[in-house]
């Protein structure tokens, strides 16, 4: 499926931050590039009919206040409008070193990258028009054009918007909304004025890009913002510790293809319906200050084919766009673009509620990372989708896919395993990287993530089927694959079927209670237009659909987690009583990491034996993963050292009976195997 710094201002200039008052030569302008002040000004506008703009400060308005900056930066002609109608400096600052000003207000050069600095704090509303393709124009395809929106007026900006391309074509129409009162967003190139490079992050993995915290932005590659391809990518703190809980990702990829060739002429290409709508959910808690991004599991609705749920109606205004008007002819041959103030998407605080009850889907997938080492979005792609491998996480997700949407995005819990499974699934898969080994994508080729596994490499899988067509998973099949020839090369080692545990009162063992993830919250009806700008709060996300979403999910998770781990930790008091845990301690010298050199060169992954390092349950993570791998591996002793009737251990086992299973093991122990050491 395609899911489509450090520069130096000098003490100076440093002053004049403080309020000293400092005037600056001429010809300090001059040697540092930038323009005197009586030098001609080279942009083609009808200066007939426009207030002409010369070098340094200017009064568009007339009302003897300067509103707009010309100047030099990094080689290029720029324009500052401050849209408030007032410049943020004062007469004196006029001419000042304004090359080196914007360099330390930006942070160019400044490693590690920073987007926010306070030099910044007072600008209030403002856009900055950048000659980038040196047409002597501000509104040319090569052009870069940068808004800030102050919406709650405390001088610092809640928004932005900006248009440049971070590839070959020219047009990307993006809006970005920090609703959590962090000034910092987008991670901009401002020494090239372009898109920088969005997979750069802080120790920690904390995105430069700003994806933390709440906020959300629309992405739009045509002229039209109103409709856009990512509408929105979202992501919500509830707890407020800066890190993210949970991310939506609604996309409109029903574009039309001839006018995908040349956006920059494409004034509409988005058709107003969704194909994809994402949730992803951090579940296990354990996010940190060295690990700032987790997703633990997504659901994903599309509809290729046919007609999604239409997003046109949800509309919200942007007043900020509009800006100066009196600077309005700067931007005339792409003016509509730029101050088109209606922005159509996806609900922020309601979106799961009203996608999920959208009738009208293609399908839906289920991605669980099971090896919890998938951060962003694009690494909740799953590599079985076509177009998408390259930046999913190659080894350790699970995935499970319902093609015909036959159960509508319900849920269970497995007996056989005590996972969350997606009703109706026909396509199942789990590849297995028991370490975490193996974590990269394409786009992250410049990262100390990596390397991408070596063709050839096995690992084990475990393939899920529902053969008997009533929507649950009765056929588990594990299994040993070479990566990149996985179809070609299956190597069954065992299969389970649970139809066959099928008797007396059981005779449909697969069947589960289901789990319908839909909320019955009501629509909050929350709109940009009506926010007044300030950090929202824990009771803006009270009552919300999107919040109860969250909370819905993580009941489930936990519920899961806990019994996951009163399974394992029953199963292994019984095999520790009767010595049937044998090879628990085979993992005490385990190899555990990996340098890059060796990942490039292993041509096996296993999952190996003991079981020491499971014991722990302290966090979610643990109970989810360690109550896991306790259970199989100690189940593993048991069968091999039991003398104990193998059919019976594995239909208690695998129809989740553990407490029947703990007490036939306590009744019929025949021959204890030596305690492990």
């Amino acid at each position: 499926m395609l899911r489509c710094l450090s520069v130096a201002i000098g003490t100076v200039a440093l002053l004049v931050q403080l309020g000293t008052p400092t005037a600056w030569a001429a010809d300090a302008n001059e040697a540092k590039g930038t323009p005197a002040m009586n030098q001609a000004l080279a942009l083609n506008y009808d200066w007939a009919q426009h207030t002409r703009l010369k070098w340094g400060y200017n009064d568009l308005d007339g009302d003897r206040i300067p509103d707009t900056l010309v100047t030099v930066w990094n080689g290029k002609t720029i324009v500052f409008v401050s849209d408030d109608g007032k410049l943020p400096w004062r007469t004196e600052d006029e001419r000042r070193d304004w090359n080196a000003y914007f360099n330390e207000s930006f942070n160019v050069g400044q490693e590690p990258p920073s987007m926010w600095n306070p030099i910044r704090k007072n600008w209030g509303n403002y856009t900055i028009l950048v000659d980038r393709d040196g047409c002597g124009r501000l509104d040319s395809p090569g052009d870069f054009y940068y808004k800030a929106i102050d919406w709650n007026r405390n001088g610092a900006p809640e928004a932005e918007y900006y248009h440049l391309f971070p590839g070959q074509m020219p047009w990307s129409n993006k809006f970005h909304v920090n609703l959590s009162g962090e000034p910092d967003m987008s991670y901009l190139d401002w020494k090239n004025f372009y898109y920088a490079d969005e997979q750069r992050y802080l120790p920690g993995g904390k995105y430069i890009m700003n994806v933390h915290g709440n906020g959300f932005f629309l992405n739009s590659y045509s002229k039209n913002p109103q409709r856009a391809w990512e509408n929105p990518i979202a992501w919500y703190d509830f707890d407020f510790d800066g890190h993210t809980n949970m991310v939506m990702r609604c996309a409109d990829v029903h574009t039309d293809a001839g006018k995908q060739t040349n956006l920059c002429e494409g004034n509409e290409i988005y058709r107003g319906d969704l194909s994809e709508f994402e949730m992803s959910f951090e579940l296990n808690g354990n996010t940190s200050p060295t690990k700032y991004h987790s997703l633990d599991m997504q659901l994903t609705f599309y509809q290729y084919t046919g007609v999604g749920p239409s997003y046109i109606e949800y509309a919200d205004r942007v007043p900020g766009m509009k800006g100066l008007p009196e600077a309005e002819f700067l931007s005339e041959k792409l003016l509509w673009t730029r101050q088109e103030t209606v922005r159509r998407y996806w609900p922020y605080m309601d979106g799961f509620k009203l996608a999920t009850e959208f009738p009208g889907w293609q399908g839906v997938w289920l991605l669980f990372d099971e090896d919890d080492d998938d951060c962003r979005w694009e690494e909740m792609f799953s590599k079985h989708e076509e177009g998408w491998t390259g930046y999913s996480d190659r080894i350790g997700d699970r995935i499970e896919v319902d093609s015909d949407y036959g159960g509508k995005g319900m849920l269970y819990i497995g007996k056989f395993d005590g996972r969350i499974h997606l009703h109706h699934a026909e396509t199942a898969f789990w590849d297995i990287d028991y370490l975490g080994l193996y974590k990269g994508s394409m786009d992250r080729k410049g990262t100390d993530e990596g390397p991408e596994p070596p063709a050839g490499l096995r690992y084990p899988r475990v393939r899920y089927s529902d053969r008997n067509g009533n929507g649950f998973i009765d056929t588990i099949e594990y299994m040993t694959v070479e990566y990149g020839r996985e179809a070609t090369t299956e190597r069954i080692e065992r299969t389970v079927s649970l139809i066959e545990f099928g008797e007396g009162a059981e005779l449909a063992p697969d069947i589960c209670e289901l789990f319908d993830p839909r909320v019955t919250a009501p629509l909050s009806g929350w709109r940009l237009d009506t926010w007044d700008g300030n950090p929202l709060r824990k009771s803006d996300f009270a009552g919300t659909p999107n919040r109860a979403a969250y909370d819905r999910m993580m009941a489930l998770y936990t519920r899961v987690n806990e019994q996951m781990w009163r399974d394992a930790q029953k199963l292994y008091r019984t095999a520790k009583r009767h010595g049937l845990n044998t090879s628990e301690n085979a993992d005490r010298d385990l190899k555990l990491t990996y340098a890059k050199a060796e990942l490039a060169a292993l041509t096996e992954l296993t999952v190996p034996p003991g079981y020491s390092r499971h014991l722990s349950g302290k966090t979610r993570r643990d109970r989810y993963n360690n109550g896991f791998w306790l259970k199989e591996k100690v189940f593993a002793d048991i069968l091999a050292h039991s003398g104990m009737d193998a059919s019976t251990l594995k239909r208690l086992y695998y129809m989740g009976k553990m407490d029947e299973l703990c007490k036939y093991i306590d009744h019929h122990t025949v021959k204890p195997a030596k305690k492990a050491s």
